[in-house]
């Protein structure tokens, strides 16, 4: 269900980023999202939050967005992003960055972060550290002509909007989805599970779930889901 006329034009720009396969490794980043909408924006609306799945080393992101608007839903954008380190001798950034035009919409996405903090993760029975940035900021701006549509049933027409971006380095979800999958499609399948046992469903137009194997299936289980405190989502509200 989607929650107002235009999310949908949104949501399809979101599933139609850069596409491409999900990569394989061992050790995986899951950074929280949330989304501040800016008070110049004219028929604006997006999604509250969401997660990125993320491989340590950077690579495609695939980005899981939720809203609790009508009820609780999620809409899948595979391999939809990408996660690098920008540097010079003087600063290391991590990035997130995804960007889309489709029909008569643009949206853009960019979020970094100080790599200011050290993480160890186990994967195979082996540990590694890694150098991560515990908060990215950005933000995502988009507008639409809507010339294909027409105007939205209260006679509105025409989208600009802009959004801050905050992820948060979840790494409670990281360290359960880098020790138990070594595919991006498992961890991301992972976290799919997660959001249903709180309640979430899919949101109309939404990817499905990505292909996993039966073996990588056996592993989601109760055990590696955080327990809820306070009788919150894992997801923001």
């Amino acid at each position: 269900m989607l929650s107002t006329y235009r999310l949908h034009t949104l949501l399809c720009a979101a599933l139609l980023w850069l596409g491409g396969a999900a990569g394989v490794s061992a050790q995986w980043l899951i950074y929280e999202l949330g989304f501040t909408p800016e008070e110049e924006s004219v028929n604006f609306s997006f999604y509250t939050g969401g997660y990125i799945v993320v491989p340590a080393q950077g690579g495609a992101a695939t980005i899981v967005l939720t809203t609790e608007e009508g009820g609780r839903f999620y809409a899948v954008a595979e391999s939809s992003g990408k996660y690098f380190v920008a540097a010079n001798a003087s600063v290391r950034k991590a990035v997130f960055a995804a960007g889309a035009v489709t029909a008569s919409s643009q949206s853009f996405y960019t979020a970094s972060g100080p790599m200011n903090r050290s993480l160890l993760l186990r994967s195979e029975g082996s540990d590694r550290s890694w150098r991560v940035a515990e908060i990215l900021t950005g933000r995502l701006m988009t507008a639409d002509d809507e010339s294909l549509t027409g105007p939205a049933p209260d006679g509105s027409f025409g989208v600009v909007g802009s959004a801050l971006i905050t992820a948060t380095l979840r790494e409670d979800l990281t360290g359960n989805a880098s020790a138990a999958f070594n595919t991006q499609n498992a961890a991301t399948a992972y976290l799919i599970e997660l959001l249903e046992k709180y309640g979430y469903a899919p949101d109309e137009g939404s990817l499905a779930a990505p292909m996993i194997t039966s073996e990588e299936a056996a592993v989601i289980d109760a055990s590696l889901f955080p327990v809820a405190t306070h009788g919150q989502a894992p997801a923001n509200d």
